[in-house]
């Protein structure tokens, strides 16, 4: 059904592309290679590889992004010269949000019954950083040699980002034949999103009297999401795979908050919309609420070619296995049956249709300014159109090459995982920003894996370290936001300036097997 629906394509680029400590350590790579229970986020059909009984899964990225800008140009507050640093450079921000903690947990069994169907059951999310923090003031040294704090530099791009989102997942697979297994997942996430970033009531610069700090905590219970996939091997030592995931967008509903004046310059205070008392409630006033649109993926391609050399080859056995023994060896797990493989996974997401994220604000937002009533109303001839912020983006499609193996040393019983990545740019140069900072990336990773005595338990430490170019931007096309309709040239650009951004992701896990 969610194949049929005759609904544009979404976008990608939320994503590093990784979850799952063994696919951590094998960049990625894991698309054919199956037989793990994070299977479930790469290809359901992986797990017709996995054998008979119940495998259960606990995993954990732990992530850690470096991410600094430092805005072009000279700093001008307009009006409120009094923070006396008129043409000194903007300082250097960066993200303080610290290690983001991503939990997988999967479980996939047989149920006990002797069919050629597996069962999937996880709760996990997106692999991508759900946090971000920035300052809301720099300390800096002023023309008078004073140490004070300024308004920060990036506070119309982003200050402060908190996403929880949870895909529930559900998914069985067929083995076809000995050779051939299908697989398909249903996911039905939810998402919880917080976060804050500085708009202008009026004003053609960094004018600080005029800024209204938003403070969005939204939520859409329900995103249904789909996946397809199919696992084939053509002989002993290939399989290929393809998978397909599409999903729905994401419609928050929630509240916002906003703080007019929130540095309390030209001896005004802060005003808050929750303590504001002058709405006409009789007409209909109140305080604002918001709705926050932008898609998420409909597809995410994946494909992978795997090569392995298994423990059984024709030195060994003496020429062509037959066909039940080659079976039975087939059923056992990869670190039992194989010396080493090799994977190739290239993956493919449609983010060119991605223009914007939009936010409506319905209700009354308090400005204040020395009049107590002053405040930016609906239109009511044309509420539609009122207070549409629209946030634009502009990106593109990517491709992703992943390739990673593993090297299985005594008998199994420790594996050793390495792979590397390459992944072409999201975001547009022009168009660069904070809040999704996705562009091109290099990545190396490694990892391992100790198989213990008892309950087939498996633990596993992984690292993969993202390396992307630094940005230098020049001439940028985002645009503070502003509460009242200007020309666009009257506006402007915040995203002027060196970008940096590097990813670690250290991951561990924990499986058994019963």
């Amino acid at each position: 059904m969610l194949l049929a629906r005759p609904v544009p394509a979404r976008p990608g680029g939320f994503e590093y592309g990784v979850n799952g400590a063994e696919a951590v350590g094998r960049a990625g790579a894991f698309t054919a290679r199956g037989a793990n229970p994070s299977t479930l986020y790469y290809n359901p059909a992986g797990m017709g590889r996995i054998e008979p009984g119940t495998h259960l899964l606990l995993d954990a990225n732990l992530v850690l992004r470096t991410l600094e800008f430092r805005r072009a140009g000279e700093m001008d507050f307009v009006g409120p010269n009094n923070y006396r640093v008129d043409g000194l450079r903007y300082p250097r921000v960066r993200d303080e949000g610290g290690v983001f903690p991503a939990p997988f947990f999967a479980l996939v069994t047989d149920l006990g019954l002797d069919t050629d169907f597996q069962f999937g059951f996880g709760a996990f999310g997106p692999a991508a950083v759900g946090r971000a923090s920035f300052p809301s003031q720099v300390w800096v040294v002023n023309h008078d040699d004073q140490r004070i704090p300024i308004p920060a530099p990036q506070r119309y791009d982003l200050l402060f980002m908190d996403v929880l989102f949870v895909w529930p997942t559900l998914a069985a697979s067929w083995r076809i034949l000995d050779d051939l297994v299908v697989g398909a997942a249903f996911q039905s996430g939810f998402v919880h999103i917080v976060f804050q970033n500085s708009t202008v009531a009026f004003g053609n610069g960094d004018d600080v009297v005029a800024d209204i700090r938003a403070n969005l905590d939204v939520w859409d219970p329900f995103v249904p999401a789909g996946m397809l996939g199919v696992w084939y091997r053509p002989c002993r030592f290939l399989e290929l795979a393809v998978s397909a995931r599409i999903s729905d967008g994401i419609g928050a509903d929630g509240e916002v908050v906003t703080i007019s004046n929130p540095y309390g310059v030209r001896g005004q205070e802060p005003i808050s919309s929750a303590e504001w008392s002058d709405y006409d409630t009789e007409n209909g006033e109140h305080p604002p609420a918001a709705r926050l649109s932008f898609p998420w993926p409909l597809l995410v391609l994946r494909t992978g070619v795997r090569f392995l050399w298994p423990r059984d080859t024709a030195a060994v056995a003496g020429g062509d296995l037959d066909a039940q023994v080659a079976w039975r060896l087939a059923a056992l797990p990869p670190h039992e049956r194989e010396w080493f493989d090799v994977e190739l996974d290239v993956t493919y997401e449609m983010n060119s249709v991605v223009d914007s994220f939009r936010t409506k604000i319905d209700g009354v937002v308090p400005l204040g300014y020395g009049a107590p009533n002053v405040a930016v109303r609906p239109d009511r001839e044309h509420p539609e159109n009122a207070g549409v912020l629209e946030l634009p983006h502009h990106w593109q499609d990517t491709v992703a090459v992943r390739l990673g193996g593993d090297v299985n040393l005594l008998e199994g019983a420790v594996s050793l995982h390495w792979g590397g990545s390459f992944e072409t740019s999201t975001v547009p140069e022009d168009y660069t920003r904070l809040d999704y900072a996705q562009w091109m990336t290099f990545g190396v990773a490694g990892g391992v894996t100790v198989r213990l005595p008892w309950y087939g338990i498996d633990v596993t430490a992984a690292y993969l370290h993202y390396f992307s170019p630094d940005r230098e931007i020049t001439d940028g096309k985002v645009r503070m936001l502003s509460a009242l309709p200007r020309e666009e040239q009257q506006i402007p650009v915040i995203n002027d300036g060196k970008f940096k951004m590097a990813l670690d992701i250290f991951s561990v896990g924990l499986a058994a097997r019963f």
